[in-house]
């Protein structure tokens, strides 16, 4: 018979304060409390690299400064008084002129947009394509006529410091409508699509054939129509897989082929709408010139100067010549006046880097027969033109003198992005 065999186990000890079966310790954890222990050597460290990002960046500036013979934009902070406006106004031009950004910044971005990464203002697509972000988050974003929408971008104005914001477009246009309808002026009101809304493809990669709106454009222009606002949409009905791009690669703006594709359809509908009187055809012809240059979206990304990631694109504009082959210029004394933003300059101001006198005014010109008086300004299309208008008018300069119809272009994203202000048309005496 085999000895019964005792084991005896020796007493456990009751865990640790604050160990992992410690019932204060989960206690902690609901509460959110974690309990992090830092050396003092790591601690020193940590304090000491901020210290050194802190203060490293002002000085190696002030350096930078020194060396090139520039005024300190920090001794010149130290000179002025201490307010909220002075501050504000250095870190505006730190943000501008920082050594250290323009060397780290456009690097990082660089290696960034290598990944598809983009930043505020750019949106990298597929196969280099890129977006305008405030045009993309306008065709995503909530309806545009919605009250609460309309309420949130007031009070980040407001806390932004910006002037009053007025974020419904219907009381400006039709204010336009009714001062020009008022003179026996026709509006045609132009919001041109949006690129993220012809060429989603390229931003995401899913084959559609619907094109992109704000959830509220088609309320909008149906509203505007009832009112007795022409309004021309030159969007199509559906996309087709494998047509040409009616956007340039890596900028914000159509392509001019495109471009003169819809003056030709805004001409015809002018010429259906407004009784026009006739005129003697102008002799002007249209002359290819092939230009090169990278996207505006690109500048946007800040990158180094030397960058090979975006190529420049190139294109064939058509520049509108007279005669004796002198390029196109608008007419004061034309009675259709094209009011419009950076898609009406674009192909036309030659500081925009794609031509000069081949955009959508002079081709406009051109599909109607007629001389064309333009006022175009880039950006802000919510209510540039409208102030230049309005503070022409407010001069005694008659801009609408002679004039049977308006064509307003601005980009559509303006309608959910834009500031639409109010202003007068009154001429003064």
């Amino acid at each position: 018979m085999k000895p019964l065999a005792l084991s005896i186990e020796a007493p456990i000890a009751p865990p640790a304060r604050g160990g992992p079966t410690d019932p204060s310790h989960d206690h902690e954890l609901r509460r959110g409390i974690i309990h992090t222990a830092v050396s003092r050597p790591v601690a020193l460290a940590l304090v000491g690299a901020f210290l050194l990002v802190i203060y490293g960046v002002p000085v190696a500036q002030a350096v930078r400064e020194k060396l090139n013979d520039e005024d300190s934009m920090l001794l010149d902070l130290f000179r002025r008084a201490p307010t909220r406006e002075n501050l504000k106004r250095f870190e505006d031009d730190l943000e501008k002129a920082s050594y250290p950004k323009e060397l780290v910044q456009p690097r990082v971005q660089l290696l960034l947009s290598s990944l598809r990464a983009g930043n505020k203002r750019a949106v990298v697509g597929r196969q280099g394509w890129l977006y305008y972000a405030p045009g993309v988050m306008s065709l995503a974003g909530p309806g545009f006529l919605d009250p609460h929408t309309q309420q949130l971008r007031v009070r980040a104005a407001l806390d932004a410091e910006e002037p009053p914001l007025h974020p419904d477009p219907r009381p400006a246009v039709l204010a336009l409508h009714r001062a020009l309808q008022a003179r026996g002026i026709r509006l045609v009101l132009f919001p041109v699509p949006d690129k993220a809304a012809l060429q989603p493809v390229q931003l995401h990669g899913r084959v559609r054939d619907e094109v992109g709106s704000n959830a509220d454009q088609a309320r909008f222009m149906a509203e505007l129509r009832a009112a007795g606002v022409l309004v021309f949409d030159p969007a199509p009905a559906r996309l087709v897989p494998g047509e040409p791009p009616r956007y340039l690669v890596q900028d914000t703006h159509w392509t001019p082929q495109w471009m003169e594709a819809v003056a030709g359809q805004l001409a015809a509908l002018v010429r259906q709408n407004v009784n026009l009187p006739a005129v003697a055809a102008p002799s002007w012809k249209a002359v290819p010139q092939p230009i090169a240059r990278v996207g505006d979206i690109v500048d946007m990304l800040k990158l180094p100067e030397d960058q090979t990631l975006f190529r420049p694109q190139g294109v064939t504009v058509r520049q509108v010549q007279d005669a004796e082959g002198k390029p196109w210029e608008p007419k004061a004394t034309a009675d259709v006046l094209l009011m419009g933003d950076s898609f009406s300059n674009v192909f036309s101001a030659e500081a925009m880097g794609w031509g000069a006198a081949a955009g959508l005014a002079p081709h406009l010109a051109l599909a109607l027969g007629r001389d064309l008086d333009v006022l175009a300004q880039n950006d802000s299309g919510a209510f540039a033109t409208r102030k230049l208008l309005s503070e022409a008018l407010g001069a005694g300069e008659d801009r609408l003198a002679g004039k049977k119809v308006v064509i307003w272009e601005f980009a559509a994203r303006e309608l959910a992005t834009g500031n639409w202000k109010p202003f007068g048309y009154e001429v003064k005496r």
